[in-house]
């Protein structure tokens, strides 16, 4: 500042004729200040000169910290003085309303945390810490800090918060540094003073944490104090940004000629801010030194080394910022000033600053290193308005081959995973599945797992979705197996069946079981077990709509054959006496046949009804989320009742012809055998009936019963009518002969003709 005054005053070109003076005050305590800021009131000023009050004060520089800032800051408005800082950076002096007269030669907070941002993008650290003092300051600054951060993808794990002054507990410490290290980031900023990063560090130490990248503001970048912590350079890499330190080169001649050369320059016993003579040059100004210290050359260049000479330019630039705009506002020029006009300090405020009434020049991208004992402030970039330039080869990684350190919470979460929040730590951090339902395939982890579409399904830690496996009755289903197991079986004993009637046609035995008849209920019987093959494998279209005719259709000419042969026997017995005539129509006209086709065919029509207004249809019941079971709907309800109906009617028929004849000859009568298959035939249907209804047909259940029923049926008829007609053909030849057969019907006719009497 002495620097910047001494040159004005020496210029012909800036203020000429005009003298500047200056008071300097100390700001080492509260009381020091406060008391320097209201000797600046205007009674105050006036009384203490003797001449009226001639000097006007043009405005204050300083002072250094932000707390002492903000309070005489609030008294310079009131005094409607101008005031420039040199050092203060927070953000709270950009609002113009607050602090209307105030300016800054450096700038403000958040150029330097988006240089920080910067500096943390260009080496893609993703996952790092925030430690802040307790000061609003800082912790607004840590709030701007991850605002930020979030913006660029980077995410600030853990905010740390330490006591604000020296107090600060080692206990309050080591509990920040530990939960930095839970966090598991290995990069760290911290925004605080050097003052409480000096004992932080002396925890890291202690705590012998290695290995780390710590990022620093201004306010401890360059602090010897810290640098100088034992061990410290063991926990890691420093990294921080400065204030571009603008060189004065006439500056070290001015502190070597002020300090080692008496008298040359001193300052001013009382505060005569403007000078009083327009056409002396400093004349009076200032009074010689009470002492100067000489200093050795050693000595001066540790003062000229030290990192508040960073400051010297800006205090520099601030004096010189209100002579120019002094120079404005008295319209001097090449020739001199005119006469000087009454001005008020505030007239100032037409200073061109920014927007926010801060100057930004820039900062310088430092690193530590040390060497030989000895640490140094080593610069290896810059950064300026969005542009960072930084040589990565000058920075000592304390890292396995000096690569530079990772800081990301996971490099990539598998396929299926998602990042998830995790103990102290704000940043998705974790890698969890993806729950059934819901997938994702961004290799790189995502924040939300997707919803599978409707219709579609996913297991946990999935890619992507899966459509639902589509089952039908297969031989995969030990029950299936059974079943199909059961119908070969049946199969095969009707095939026996029928070599056994076809080898003894001949015989009496297969003539009273129906003779041509008896091969028709075979065949009918084995079309009706084939049947049931139409019910495994998946299903389509036609074999739905075949299925139910094809085994209704054979089935019943089954039953009908069964049917007409007990009607025959009961008329040949007990009616073709009393109806001779109709007995010879019957066998004129092959009424046997004429019945079976007759009966056969109206279910036909039925089953054509059917199919033509409410055809089956192919259907897919929904299991569950992975499962859908194709089906064969049968459509309206009363088609597939229509159809079982009549046959349940036809084995009506036969079991009352069943009863009626059982008291013929115990080669022709069948009834207790043929009541207990229409029985089983009956209950089976009515009870799968029941079932379907309830159910709506669906489910694989209703499917495998229907196809248990259908063998049920086959098996009744088979078990009660054609195997035991089998054993005596095969097993009692004595009873397969035409004398036995005649004794049978000669006992008959006896017994019956004895009732009758």
């Amino acid at each position: 500042m002495r620097l910047a005054i001494e040159e004005i005053n020496n210029s012909s070109i800036l203020l000429p004729n005009i003298t500047l003076g200056y008071h300097i005050w100390d700001t080492c305590q509260e009381k020091h200040y406060l008391q320097a800021v209201f000797q600046l009131a205007p009674d105050q000023r006036c009384r203490s000169q003797q001449a009226g009050c001639p000097e006007k004060v043009i405005g204050v520089v300083g002072p250094d910290s932000a707390d002492m800032t903000q309070l005489t800051s609030r008294i310079l408005t009131f005094y409607r003085l101008p005031q420039i800082c040199y050092s203060v950076k927070d953000e709270i002096f950009t609002d113009k309303d607050l602090f209307p007269l105030l300016f800054r030669m450096v700038p403000n907070e958040n150029h330097q945390i988006s240089g920080l941002i910067s500096l943390i993008k260009a080496f893609d650290w993703k996952w790092v810490s925030a430690v802040g003092s307790g000061t609003k300051a800082s912790q607004k600054s840590v709030q701007t800090l991850i605002a930020e951060a979030a913006e660029e993808d980077i995410c600030i794990s853990y905010q740390g918060v330490m006591t604000a002054d020296l107090s600060v507990s080692e206990s309050q410490l080591q509990k920040v540094i530990e939960n930095i290290e839970k966090a598991g980031t290995n990069v760290t900023i911290i925004l605080s003073d050097d003052a409480i990063v000096q004992k932080f560090f002396q925890i890291v130490t202690k705590l012998k944490i290695t290995g780390k990248v710590w990022i620093a503001p201004e306010t401890w970048v360059l602090s010897s104090s810290v640098a100088a912590v034992p061990g410290i350079e063991k926990t890691g890499t420093v990294l921080g940004l400065t204030i571009k330190p603008i060189k004065l080169p006439q500056f070290t001649h001015f502190v070597e000629k002020t300090l080692q050369c008496p008298h040359a320059a001193s300052p001013p016993a009382s505060p005569v801010p403007f000078g009083p003579h327009e056409q002396g040059r400093a004349q009076g100004c200032s009074q010689a030194c009470d002492e100067c210290h000489l200093l050795s050359l050693d000595s001066l260049a540790d003062i000229l080394n030290s990192s508040i000479w960073h400051w010297s330019f800006y205090s520099y630039a601030a004096v010189y910022t209100l002579a120019e705009a002094l120079h404005w506002l008295f319209g001097c020029g090449p020739g001199g000033c005119p006469p000087r006009k009454e001005f008020e300090p505030w007239q100032n405020n037409t200073i061109q600053f920014s927007d926010q009434g801060d100057l930004f020049l820039g900062y310088n991208v430092i690193t530590w290193s040390w060497g030989n004992g000895a640490f140094d402030f080593k610069t290896i970039g810059s950064y300026s308005s969005q542009s960072l330039k930084i040589n990565q080869s000058n920075i000592d990684w304390l890292t396995p081959g000096g690569q530079v350190p990772k800081s990301s919470c996971i490099a990539v979460c598998g396929v299926g995973q998602i990042r998830t929040k995790q103990l102290l730590d704000e940043c998705l951090c974790r890698c969890d599945d993806c729950q059934e339902g819901t997938y994702q395939n961004n290799s790189t982890g995502a924040a939300d797992c997707l919803l599978c579409p409707a219709g579609m399904w996913s297991p946990p830690k999935s890619s992507q979705c899966f459509y639902p496996h589509v089952t039908f009755l297969d031989m995969a289903d030990t029950n299936i197996s059974a079943l199909v197991i059961l119908t070969i079986v049946d199969f095969f004993l009707l095939c026996g069946c029928l070599l056994v009637f076809a080898i003894n046609w001949q015989t009496p035995v297969v003539k009273a079981a129906g003779g041509k008849l008896a091969f028709v209920m075979l065949a009918s019987l084995l079309a009706s077990c084939a049947s049931t093959s139409l019910f495994i494998g998946r299903p389509t279209w036609a074999t739905c709509l075949v299925r139910q005719p094809f085994f209704a259709i054979s089935f019943t000419l089954c039953v009908s054959c069964l049917l007409v042969r007990s009607f025959q026997i009961i008329f040949i017995f007990k009616m073709a006496g009393k109806l001779p005539r109709a007995h010879k129509y019957w066998l004129r006209y092959k009424g046997t046949y004429a019945c079976v086709g007759l009966s056969s065919g109206l279910q036909a029509v039925l089953c054509a009804l059917w199919l033509y207004f409410s055809p089956p249809t192919l259907k897919a019941d929904v299991i569950s989320e992975r499962e859908v079971f194709l089906r064969c709907s049968e459509g309206h309800f009363l088609g597939l009742g229509a159809v079982l109906g009549y046959i349940t009617l036809l084995g009506g028929a036969c079991f009352v012809f069943a009863f009626w004849g059982r008291n013929l000859p115990k080669n022709y009568s069948e009834a207790r055998l043929l009541t207990t298959s229409m029985l089983i035939f009956l209950m089976g249907w009515g009870c799968f009936m029941l079932i379907y209804t309830t159910t709506e047909g669906k489910g694989k259940q209703i499917a495998a019963l229907q196809m248990f029923t259908v063998q049920t049926s086959v098996y009744a008829i088979l078990c009660t009518f054609f195997l035991p007609k089998c054993y005596i053909v095969l097993f009692k030849p004595q009873f397969n002969t035409v004398a036995h057969f005649q004794t049978c019907i000669q006992a008959y006719t006896t017994t019956a003709r004895n009732v009758r009497h």
